[in-house]
């Protein structure tokens, strides 16, 4: 049986002038880490030193890599705790207006996904996320001046704009010092943070929540230590971060070698700065596109509504302010949780991408669909809130979507394209969601849980179709092209995407599942 080209860890690199001469590559602007790559020829690389790297690189980039992504969450989602502690009223916010500001966001995060795309495209990534956190730090901190409708309006535009480059600024970093089975992992630890980070926040505006009697409003000062904690880990990054494997001072010059080669394999390359418009085309006619799209729209829908209305919603269940706080934090550990379980998994066995949007969705499904169906009938409500609980374990299905378009989209303008439509269907879904929930509707909010239900189902067909395509596609490359499990094949695809080859040229290219 021929070996997936992810799971090589060492090989025999061939002669530069055979390589060229094979698959046409000569003249062109290669990679940032492709001349320590050809340097590096051919020494093979072992297991045990990929490993040894791979560990001294999480050691040096997770934590904060964690610790913002975490923060973007709760920054962007901190009005739904502060909605608790008179935040409508002391803003003088009637009818929509919550809806509108919680949508504002979307509209700034909308507006600015093709330039921050192509600004992480053009520059160093790691430095565009830390001045992009520092900004957004600063925003939060606005809040505290606000005083009117216009106002909120204002800041959350902005602070939409200033968030836009974290998820395709993560994607692409982590795409730059991982593997392509590595990955995985590594993007459900970061993304698992929203979940934490969640717990932590419910809790600390319990806290919070409680101070009075000061020149404050006890809402403020959620947006004062997010903001605070914002701006410490923007500076952090700005001077500890390192931009590509190539140049990263906490590894030896040996290391550097090997965590070049170690990304090399994923036959995507490592960083390049060129703009290449064709890709975009590339991106247009890929089917794939279109299912992610798909996908991204059914699920992003029910969590604009479930993010800036949940804690209404299980208000409206017969919780206090303080109750509702603590009764949704089983939600943020369903949410957590379900991401360390499915990433752990992903790690041993592997091709778990599109079963991890599709099974997440069936006890989502079944949760919506009990709170839906036990509406004015008398249930207990501790059987409602347990079923909502479930609920929250479609949101493992969000970054095993982004390591969709991070392992399977080649072609750094192209994967680039793809994550601004992505991510503009991302914004165009949160926009949206929360005006299913309609004032009229409260506190049961039939219409918005009916909905939401409609729209996991429809997510899930999407899902189950970009998987039978994805393996149709393999199958299709293999009986084509022959399988790709030689050493000079490997290589020869590792070579392809040194130089900013598409997965549709890179013919040696296979999809994971």
């Amino acid at each position: 049986m021929a070996r997936n080209s992810t799971d090589i860890e060492a090989v025999a690199i061939p002669s530069q002038a055979m390589v060229d001469k094979e698959i046409g590559i000569k003249g062109e602007i290669a990679d940032e880490g492709y001349e320590l790559f050809e340097d590096s020829a051919p020494t093979p690389i072992t297991e045990e030193q990929s490993v040894a790297v791979r560990n001294k690189i999480d050691r040096h980039l997770l934590p904060l890599m964690c610790a913002l992504y975490g923060l973007n969450y709760v920054d962007k989602v901190a009005m739904g705790y502060a909605v608790l502690f008179n935040f409508r009223q002391d803003l003088g916010l009637v009818g929509t207006d919550y809806s509108w500001a919680s949508s504002m966001f979307y509209f700034g995060y909308l507006a600015a996904q093709y330039p921050a795309n192509y600004i992480l495209q053009r520059y160093q990534t790691a430095r565009i996320l830390s001045i992009s956190v520092i900004t957004w730090g600063i925003l939060m901190l606005a809040h505290l001046g606000l005083r009117n409708f216009g106002g909120l309006l204002a800041v959350r535009f902005l602070l939409g704009v200033a968030e836009s480059a974290v998820t395709p600024g993560f994607v692409l970093y982590t795409s730059m010092w991982y593997t392509r089975k590595e990955q995985v992992m590594r993007t459900m630890l970061w993304a698992a943070m929203q979940g934490c980070f969640s717990i932590v926040t419910s809790l600390l505006s319990y806290g919070l929540g409680h101070i009075t009697n000061t020149a404050l409003k006890p809402w403020m000062y959620i947006f004062l230590v997010l903001g605070l904690l914002s701006i410490i880990v923007g500076v952090l990054w700005l001077f500890t971060m390192p931009q590509t494997p190539n140049k990263a001072s906490f590894l030896t010059p040996e290391e550097r070698v090997i965590a070049v080669q170690r990304v090399a394999g994923n036959m995507m390359g490592i960083k390049g700065y060129q703009w290449k418009s064709y890709q975009i085309w590339h991106s247009i006619i890929d089917p794939k596109t279109w299912l992610v799209l798909a996908f991204v729209l059914f699920t992003q829908l029910p969590n604009g509504g479930l993010s800036s209305f949940g804690s209404l919603v299980i208000s409206g269940l017969g919780f206090s302010s303080f109750g509702t706080l603590l009764i949704g934090l089983p939600s943020s550990v369903v949410s957590a949780g379900s991401m360390i379980v499915w990433g752990t998994f992903s790690l041993k066995y592997g091709n778990l991408r599109t079963w991890g949007m599709i099974v997440p969705l069936l006890p989502a499904i079944a949760g919506i669909a009990a709170v839906y169906g036990t509406m004015d009938t008398g249930a207990n409500k501790y059987g409602r809130v347990v079923a909502y609980w479930l609920i929250n374990s479609y949101a493992v299905t969000w970054p095993f979507v982004l390591t969709i378009v991070g392992q399977n989209v080649a072609g750094h303008t192209k994967r680039a394209f793809t994550n601004t439509m992505l991510l503009m269907i991302f914004a165009a879904g949160n926009i949206a969601g929360p005006f299913l929930f309609r004032t009229q509707d409260a506190p049961g909010y039939v219409l918005a849980i009916a909905a939401i239900l409609v729209c996991f189902c429809l997510a899930l067909l999407s899902a189950i179709a970009l998987r039978f395509y994805m393996v149709r596609e393999n199958k299709k490359r293999d009986r084509v092209y022959g399988a790709v499990d030689t050493s000079e094949a490997i290589v020869d695809g590792m070579r392809t995407g040194m130089h900013d080859k598409t997965d549709r040229e890179n013919t040696d290219f296979r999809y994971v599942l």
